[in-house]
């Protein structure tokens, strides 16, 4: 199986919030948010003083009064990049999706959604726009959705234009409704991946992916504190696999771990850590196997991580929290590169500007930060 497992996990939980939750509690925001407005800007030295730059809009989202999607646009340079706007019935539910690319007035695909009487998504229309003297719009594909008698998706089904059946998706619950294996099919109906799902509880806590021989090719571990995901894949020649690859991330920070399995007496071992908020990247070579130890507070949350080889530091995580348990900052070493990101929150507990800087010359300087303009319906 080529395609990444957090793309196919993406597209799983995509389906479900649908109809679980709202766009507005899936993107963690709290109150009732109408609109939020998200630009960066960085700042530039003038007579010994940091001074803010313009701040460049990259994302405009607008909420329903029930937290759903009215409209999301990303924009880059300045200018609209893309925009999505989402209609639906008086009941709140989704009837369809319009992409539109950069600011065109007409958009170039949309996706209608149709229900059965218990009000469950059972099909789902692509459409590429025509011009009317075309003979109007075209269909591209859709998704069907079969499920069980309780009410979970059992099957998914990708058609192209022709109805001819591209790929399927055979979903297994256990007794308590936990989605636990998920079973791909070709065009030709043949077995190509699996997907197994791990839980503590009622928490998500493992994802496996096997391909059709049953080798291991990709694990997710999902903790989702602090955002903190570890992911190891691994690459086969024949039946042996030849290579692994483990990444721990935080969506700010990753520490990739790379091994060369073909040396068995003595792997061959590369760490590369890399920066998301700028191009920082810093690699090791090591012998021995790249440990992580982890350290909580009080009441569980995870305030720090070392990675280590052997007795060498290779990079440190650190978060701080307030006592209502909401993130204040992040601090981050590698290499040479000391990083932190901090918080400010508005009344309602959502962030409205985070804040990144840099060690130089013993003091943290301010690099840029990124805003956020909330307005609330009243």
């Amino acid at each position: 199986m080529k395609r990444s497992l957090f793309l196919i996990i993406f597209f799983f939980f995509a389906l479900f919030t649908l109809v679980l939750a709202s766009d507005l509690t899936v993107e963690g925001l709290k109150g009732s948010v109408e609109k939020v407005v998200t630009g960066r800007f960085t700042y530039r030295s003038e007579n010994d003083q940091w001074l803010a730059g313009e701040l460049e809009t990259r994302r405009i989202k607008v909420f329903s009064p029930l937290g759903d999607y009215l409209t999301v646009a990303l924009y880059i340079n300045g200018a609209q990049y893309s925009r999505h706007e989402y209609k639906y019935d008086e009941n709140g539910q989704k009837q369809e999706t319009r992409y539109y690319k950069n600011d065109a007035e007409n958009y170039t695909t949309r996706e209608i959604y149709t229900y059965d009487g218990r009000g469950l998504l059972i099909e789902e229309i692509t459409m590429e726009y025509w011009p009317v003297f075309l003979g109007g719009d075209r269909l591209s594909g859709k998704t069907v959705l079969a499920y069980d008698d309780r009410g979970y998706i059992s099957l998914k089904r990708l058609l192209n234009d022709h109805g001819v059946i591209l790929s399927s998706v055979r979903l297994t619950y256990d007794d308590g409704g936990r989605l636990i294996r998920e079973s791909h099919y070709g065009k030709d109906e043949k077995l190509e991946s699996i997907l197994l799902y791990k839980y503590e509880g009622a928490v998500l806590r493992g994802i496996h992916s096997l391909d059709s021989s049953n080798r291991i090719l990709e694990e997710v571990v999902t903790g989702g504190e602090n955002g903190l995901n570890d992911r190891t894949q691994y690459s086969y020649s024949g039946d042996r696999a030849v290579r692994s690859s483990r990444t721990l991330a935080d969506g700010y920070i990753s520490v990739n771990e790379i091994v060369d399995l073909t040396e068995t007496d003595r792997p061959g071992r590369r760490v590369e850590i890399s920066f998301a908020l700028e191009p920082l990247v810093v690699m090791f070579d090591t012998e021995e196997t790249l440990q992580t130890i982890i350290s909580r507070n009080a009441t569980g949350k995870i305030t720090g991580v070392d990675f280590k080889s052997g007795n060498y530091l290779l990079a440190g995580f650190k978060y701080y929290f307030d006592n209502a348990g909401r993130l204040l900052a992040r601090e981050y070493a590698f290499g040479e590169n000391s990083l932190r990101v901090d918080y400010r929150y508005d009344t309602a507990g959502n962030w409205i500007e985070e804040r990144y800087f840099k060690l130089e010359d013993h003091e943290y300087r301010p690099v840029s930060t990124l805003a956020r303009q909330i307005d609330y319906f009243e």
